[in-house]
This record gives structure tokens, sequence and C-alpha cells, in this order.
């Protein structure tokens, strides 16, 4: 309402207060939907009813309703008026208001202007307003003048109520007394001490609360004999029970009733607003948009700073506990006691919590994003202030989201790294990027920037991007130290950019590190690494750059990762698979946990133990190194792993766990996210497919787009192989010959022609021999077999197998025995597989069936262990030897290996030259033993398998010891 002198003076109200009045005696009219009595408030009614003959009887009084925000005090006083007035009795009912507390009279003005028209009040009314005191009171006059014409005033009303009171009894009704103005109070405190021995009643509603507790008229009134107090409090369970079943049956009322009162805690006015929400078309499970809306109500209803007190615990929700939610709110909205213990006594809030999520929605939908911003800042500033722990004054800053102050940059970086602790990498990146955005120091943004392209680049190496060009800015300014640089220089090669990289380079050198060593281990790693990954790019480097070559051991030992990876690749290199090679790599992969700087020597050292053909080591420590990663959340780590792990399994001749590695490695991150890496476990998937029989699979994954820049890294190598390999299993030799080809041009270009990478001359060859051209075929394999190679590497007995094939029928056993032996030393598995095929077809073409079938035998066993489908296929027992063969292989591979791991290592050497066709004179000149201690050995062999026969000796007893040790 607009104040205007008029208005502010008693009598201009008059006018302004005969709608509330009206209103009140409408709101005691009664409504069918309340039922004929009260919920739980029986005592209460019974209460005022009293005081109310009493006060029919002359023995006037004065009840004080109090109670919580919203429990029925309103309801409970209209019930009473109308029972009242159907008695005959004068209601002067009033509403005081927040709003017109600093309204002189506003209460009284309200009650008395409804006895303007009641004979025997008229005339002391109008003889009051004519008399000139009301103006008196309002103008400056002196404080005597003024307390005269209060008295004037007060005298004249209580004259006029008494008057009417000696023929009528009266109810004087003041709901929300709580706001009464002082002047009014005053009039009320007047007529309330002489209220005893009239026919009068007067009902003040007032609000409980840290702030209503001790108002003046409990101080007043409550200690005299007239005066009751009488205290509303919500339903029990039972009360909700009851106000459902009359507003929506006793069934549904029995669904809700455990439901509403938890989420009301029985406040009737919560409870009303549920029912509406019941009844709307499409009902909430327990309450909806009605009771957000009386949530809503109660706030407002509620004291200055409350709302804002509510909207704090809306937004903080679940965050922070209860002292943290009252600590802030302290400092932010006044005593935290204050403004919530009243929406606790109301059941909104429950240990300062929201009783149900959708008053807590109602209450943040009545604030803008600005708003919800500014309170967490504001409560992550205290918090902060406080000491609490950077973890959580973080959630407060994550929450209010960006522009943040400073001051954030330090907490969020704290919590990042707390984050990346616990393995939470999202996390990280969100608090990172918060800080980046909130940093206004170069330096620190570079920091966080090279930081937080480390992260990413852990589960999204494609998100990485994003950042080039704020790190190559702070390269070239000299501002980004060297692993950060070095990390850059490997984000780029992985996606392509060659050009970027090698600019890159040129910088390198100039950046700020801690020392000299680690400036010589981190670039003799990194030069020695690009030269093997991306040797196309050696003739960008920067000049000067001397060749890498391995080092003292104890100075390895000492050294960094990178430089014990550099001397282990190195070593590899230049043919050195000793076991000194093999300490120095295990001595890197014990030494070092996975982390961003040390994946890539940790899979440069694995990669080395590849080529060295040390599958078994490699395998442990690479699946040793996925479990880190799976554990630490990093799906990049995870995904180069897996597919390291996937050309580990094919080189032992496990093809089906190789192809599902390779495709796993594949999809944890996706194929387009690989960059030029893609060609590694693309071309793993396609070389185990094809071996497998399977060549839908292998040309559904040739037919996946490759970036042109993965032919200028060495994983195009692998991936030429691979789909010369597919050309070959479906019959397009010129095709393949020209990928073998290619890929050994680019090794002798680029200097990195060495058969552990790619034995592309032996590829090559087959290709040759696919087109029937012999000579040429076996010039290729007499080029590579005088080449540096270990004399037992499984390259020497694939050289020696192509080799074989370029010969005439008569020196072809001896060169596939040798192959078959080298290939069994070194458990290549698929090569000793497709060496004893060819073996078989040998003894086939030379007339000695028996053996034959006996070596065809063992190559089935083997390829049937490997999934090799094609060879097993062509090496398959013939129909009346089936069931022998499969027993044979159960034997190895069933409940009978127990029998097999029973044999001394000198009767399993025996038993295998026996199986695979040698003549007892055979395999004792091969083993350099007597024939008589060859048959000895057989006779014990038979009776420990319960064979009575060398045709029922397994093929493959070799790798059944290895496989039961």
């Amino acid at each position: 309402m607009v104040t205007t002198p008029e208005t502010h003076s008693p009598s201009g109200q008059l006018c302004c207060h005969r709608a509330r009045a009206s209103h009140f005696r409408n709101s005691c009219e009664p409504r069918s939907s309340q039922g004929d009595q009260l919920i739980e408030r029986e005592k209460e009614s019974e209460i005022l009813t009293s005081m109310f003959q009493d006060a029919m009887q002359g023995r006037g009084g004065v009840a004080v309703v109090s109670g919580p925000i919203g429990c029925g005090k309103t309801t409970l006083l209209h019930r009473f008026a109308q029972h009242a007035t159907e008695s005959d009795a004068l209601l002067l009912s009033a509403t005081a208001s927040r709003t017109e507390q600093e309204i002189p009279f506003a209460v009284m003005v309200q009650l008395y202007q409804q006895l303007v028209d009641v004979p025997g009040a008229s005339e002391h009314i109008r003889a009051l307003l004519d008399s000139g005191a009301c103006e008196k009171l309002m103008s400056d006059a002196s404080h005597v003048s003024a307390e005269s014409a209060y008295t004037q005033i007060v005298q004249a009303l209580w004259t006029a109520l008494n008057d009417v009171a000696e023929r009528r009894t009266i109810v004087i009704a003041v709901d929300d007394a709580h706001y009464t103005d002082d002047s009014s109070m005053r009039c009320l405190l007047f007529t309330a001490r002489r209220l005893r021995f009239t026919r009068a009643l007067m009902v003040l509603n007032q609000r409980t609360g840290p702030q209503h507790d001790h108002h003046p008229f409990d101080a007043e009134l409550l200690h005299q004999a007239h005066c009751k107090r009488i205290r509303l409090s919500p339903f029990s369970p039972e009360g909700t029970r009851r106000f459902l079943g009359r507003r929506l049956g006793k069934e549904q009322a029995g669904r809700l009733a455990a439901a509403g009162h938890e989420a009301t805690g029985g406040n009737p006015l919560l409870l009303a607003a549920m029912v509406e929400d019941q009844l709307a078309p499409n009902p909430p499970e327990s309450v909806g948009e009605m009771y957000g809306e009386a949530v809503l109500t109660c706030l407002h209803r509620g004291d200055p700073g409350t709302l804002e007190a509510a909207r704090m615990i809306a937004v903080l929700g679940e965050t922070s506990s209860i002292e943290g939610i009252g600590s802030i709110i302290n400092s932010f909205c006044g005593t935290a006691d204050q403004r919530l213990r009243p929406l606790e006594n109301a059941a909104v809030l429950s240990g300062r919590r929201f009783r149900h999520e959708a008053g807590r929605q109602a209450v943040l939908a009545t604030m803008d994003e600005r708003e919800k911003a500014q309170t967490y800042v504001h409560a992550a500033s205290l918090l902060h202030q406080k000491g609490a722990s950077n973890e959580t004054v973080a959630k407060y800053l994550i929450m209010a989201g960006s522009p943040l102050p400073a001051w954030a940059v330090d907490v969020l970086r704290c919590a990042a790294d707390q984050a990346l602790f616990g393995n939470e990498n999202n996390a990280a990146i969100h608090l990172l990027e918060l800080a980046h955005s909130a940093c206004e120091d170069t330096d620190e943004r570079d920091s966080l920037t090279a930081t937080l392209a480390l992260v990413k680049w852990r589960c999204d190496p494609a998100a990485v991007s994003r950042h080039f060009p704020e790190l190559v800015s702070a390269v070239k300014r000299r501002r980004l130290p060297q692993h950060h640089a070095t990390a850059l220089l490997r984000y780029q090669l992985w996606q392509g950019r060659f050009d970027e990289a090698v600019e890159l380079m040129d910088h390198l050198s100039h950046l700020p590190v801690e020392s000299d060593d680690e400036v010589d281990s981190d670039m003799e790693f990194l030069f020695l690494w690009l030269a093997h990954t991306y040797p196309s790019l050696v003739a960008k480097f920067p000049s000067g750059k001397r060749p890498y070559s391995p080092r003292d051991t104890a100075a390895v030992h000492r050294a960094n990762p990178h430089h014990q990876a550099a001397d282990v690749l190195a070593s590899v290199l230049e043919n050195d698979v000793s076991i000194h090679m093999v300490s120095k790599a295990e001595r890197l992969l014990q030494g070092h946990p996975l982390n961003d700087f040390t994946l890539e020597p940790l899979v440069t050292v694995l990669t080395a133990l590849i080529y060295a053909e040390h599958m078994g080591l490699a395998a442990h420590w690479c699946d040793t190194l996925r479990s880190e990663a799976e554990s630490r959340g990093a799906l990049t780590w995870q995904a180069v792993l897996a597919g390291t792990r996937a050309e580990i399994a094919f080189d032992q001749g496990d093809l089906p766990v190789a192809r599902d590695l390779a495709s796993t490695a594949l999809t944890t991150i996706g194929r387009e996210r690989w960059g030029v890496g893609v060609g590694g476990p693309l071309a793993c998937l396609i070389r185990a497919s094809t071996e497998m029989g399977d060549l839908d699979s292998a040309a559904r994954a040739l037919e996946q787009p490759v970036p042109q820049a993965m032919y200028q890294s060495r994983f195009g190598l692998s991936y030429l192989q691979a789909r010369g390999q597919y050309f070959l299993a479906t019959d397009r030799p010129y095709a393949a010959h020209a990928d073998f080809e290619l890929c050994g041009d680019l090794m002798t270009t680029w200097g990195i022609d060495l058969a552990g990478l790619v034995p592309w001359r032996l590829d090559l060859a087959m290709s040759h021999l696919a087109v029937g051209d012999r000579d040429r075929a076996r010039a290729l394999v007499e080029e590579q077999l005088p080449r540096p190679h270990a004399a037992s590497s499984r390259t020497h007995g694939v050289a020696l197998r192509v080799l074989a094939l370029t010969t005439d029928l008569a020196d072809r056993a001896d060169l596939l025995n040798q192959a078959a032996d080298i290939l069994h030393a070194t458990d290549a598995r698929l090569e000793l597989a497709k060496t004893l095929t060819e073996l078989s077809k040998v003894h086939h073409l030379r007339g000695e069936p028996e053996r034959a079938r006996m070596v065809a035998r063992r190559a089935w066993s083997i390829s049937r262990r490997c999934g090799a489908e094609p060879l097993r296929k062509l090496t398959a027992p013939a129909r009346g030897d089936a069931g022998r063969t499969l027993l044979r292989a159960q034997i190895v591979e069933g409940g009978h290996a127990s029998k097999v791991a029973a044999l001394s290592e000198a009767q399993r050497r025996v038993a295998t030259l026996a199986a695979q066709g040698l003549s007892n004179r055979q395999i004792a000149k091969r083993l350099f033993i007597t024939v008589s201690t060859v048959e000895q050995h057989l006779t014990r062999t038979y009776r420990k398998l319960n064979v009575t026969r060398r045709a029922d000796l397994p093929t493959d007893l070799g790798l059944a010891i290895a496989d039961s040790a």
C-alpha cells in the first residue's frame, strides 16, 4: 500500500482497512472441505470455547495462540471466530503485517473501524476524531503533548469498547500479532489488562521463534491470571494420516501417510499443498509443485533473512556439513539459529536440510544463475578463511563456475592434484579448467595449460589439440619446462602434425630445466625414440645431434627412466639381446611407476623386449602396467598398452586374444582418436583375423580410414605388412608384393632395416613364391639370413622355412626340421604350426605317410590352440584318425595334464621327437644318446601316459609341459 500522510493517520486508515476486516469475516465462513472438527486441535478449541463462555459471563480474558509457520493458528482462529459470531458475539478482527509495522495504529484502525456504526461506540469514535488528538499525535508535537494525545485516544477507544461490551460480548482477534506496530501494541496491552471483568475476549495469534519468544505480549500478559497461552504443533503421524484421509480417502491416505509425514513433518499448510498435488491430473509420487509453492509461502512469512538463509541452504545442498552451513549463514545473513529455527519448527527443514527436494528446487527457482554463483563463491571464501580443505572449498567453486576470484587458482590446482591422486581424471580436468579461467598470471596459466593437456591426453588425445597454440607460444617464449615441451611434441606427432613438431624441435634445447643431466637424458631418449618411431623425421632434426650408444650399467641405474629406456632400446637396435640387456629392461620396469612422463619409456622398453623375443617377460610387465592404467582410469594409457599386449599375444601365437586386445585398443578411446598410432592395433587386428581365417573381419578393418601421416611412422610399416599378408591370403600376390616392397624401401631409406620390426624380405619372398618366382624368393631369404639377429631368433626360423620352400624336395626336410627346432625353442607357436604343416607336406611327397600324419597331427594340435583355422583345416586328421587325435589332445589339455607333467625332461624330449615321426636311431643321433636309452625312455613314457604305441603320443608335449609349469 502506498502510504500518505492521510493513510498514516488513524482516521485516514479507516477506509483502507475495511476490506481486510471483511476478508477476515468471510474467511470465517465454514468450508465443507475442512470438515466439522479440526484435527489434533480439540483441546485447544475447548480452551478457547471455555474462555469465550467465561467472557459471556463477564469474566474476560486473553488467549495467546502460538506455533510455527503454517501449523494452523489462523485456521483455529477462524474456526473460533465463526463460533463466536454464531453465538451473537461482536467480532473485531485485524491482521498485523510486517510491512505496516512502521505505521502508527495500523492494527487498532482495523479493529475500531468496525465500531464506527455500532450503537454505543460510534459516538465515542466520532468524538475522538473531532477532538484533534489523532492529528496532534501524528504531528511534531512535544513528547508531553504526544503522550497526552495518546492517553486521550486510548481512553476513548477503551470507553467505546467497554460501553459495547456491557450489552454484547466482544471478541478481539488479531492474526500475526507479532507484527503489531508499537502504537497498536500499547493500545492492545492497555485493553488486555482491563478485560478481566468485562464481557470481552482477546485472541492473539503469535508465531514461535527466536525473535518472538520474548515478545512484549509474553512479558506483559502471560503472568496475569486472566491470560492463557495455547501452543500449536505440527500433526503427529496419525494426525497426518487423518488429514489426508479426509481429503483423499483412507486407501490413498494409507499409502501416502508415511511419505507425506516425512516430507511435511505434519505441517498442515504443507499437507494441504500435498493434497492439491495429489488431486492434479498427473499426481507425483508424494509431493510436487504445490508443495514447493507452500514452502515458499512459509519462507515469505518468515522474518527478514529467512528467505536468504533458505536460499543458502538450497544452493549448498548436500555439499556442506550442518556445522558448515551454520557458519556460512552466520556470516552471510545473520545468526543461523534465528533464521533457520522457525523453518525447522515449521517442518520445512530437518537438520538444516530441506525435508524434500521439491522444496529445495522451488527455492532455487527463485534465484537466477548469478545469485547462485555469488552464493557459492561467498561460501567458498568463508570456508577457505576458516581453514577448510581444498577439496571442500573447490566443491563450491565448481558449482559457482566462471568467473572466479584470483585466490581460487591455488585452491583449484591443489584440489586437482588430489583428484589425480585419487584417479579422478575428469574431476581434475574440470578443476584445472576453472583454475585456468581464473588465472591472471601468464606463467601460471602456461603451467596450468600444460598440466591440463597431460591430464586430458590420459582420456582423450584429440582433446589436447585446442591447447596447442597456447603451449607453442609458451615454448617460443621459453616459459615452458622442457618435460612439458617434449610432451607437447609427442601430442603433435601423435596427431600427425609433423611440420609443427619439427619447428618445435628447434626450441627444445633452450627451455628451462632442473639440471644438465636431465637435458642429456631426456633429449637422448627423445631423439632415439623419434628415430625409431618417426624415422621419416630424422633428416629434419636440428643439426649436431650425435647418435646414442648404450652406457655403463652403473650410470644407467642412476639415470632417469628416459635414459634407461634409451639404453635398452639402443642395445636391442644394436642386436644386443643378452641377459644384460634384459636385466636393464627389468630394472626400469620395476623401478618406475606408470605416470604421464614414464608411459613412453615403459612402452618403449616393452617394444624392445618384443624385438628381442622375450615375449613372456614382455607379457608379464604389460599386463601389470595395464592393470595399473585401468586402476588410474587413464583410457589412453589403457589403449596403448592393450595395443602392445595384442602384439605380444600375436607373436605368442594366441590369435583370439590378439584380435580381442587389438579391438579393445581401438575402441577404448575410439579409432579416430588414435592418430598415426592407429596403424599398430589395426595391423594386429588385420593379421590376427587373417591368420584365423576371418577374412571378412580383416577386410572391414582395412576399410577403416587411416591418416596419410601414418605411413611416415613405424606404425605405417606394420600396417603395410598386415595388408600385404591379407592380400596373400586372398590370392592377390601382386598387391601384396607392392606393400612389402614399399615397406622395405621405407625401412631402408629411414635406416631402420630391422628384422625385429618387420621382416619385409621374408614377406616379399612369400609374394614371389605365390607367383612361382622361386629364384627371387631365395635371393631375398639369402639376403636376410646374414643380417644381424640372434642365431636362435624366430626370424631366423621363419627364414629357414621360407628358404626350404625355395629348395628341392630332397633338401627341404632338413631345413624345415631346423626351422621347427628354432621356432619351438622360441615359443613361436603360430610359425611352428606353419613350419610343421610344410614338413608334413614334404613327408607326404616323399612317400612317408605315417611320418606325414604324425607331423600333421602335431601341426593340427598347435594350430587349434593358436586359433589358426585355415592351418587347422589343412592339417585336420583323416576320419579314421580323428578319435585318436582328439584323445591325444585331451591328454595334453584335459584331466591328464598331470600325467604329462610327470614326464622327466629327458623323457619329454625323446617322446616329442618320436611323436614327430623320428626313428629311435634318429632320436639317439639327435640327442647324443644310445638307442637303448631311447627305448627305455619311451617305455617309461608309454606307462606314464597310459598309451601303447608311438602313434598315440601327443605331438606337443613340450608346449604342454610349459603350460603346466
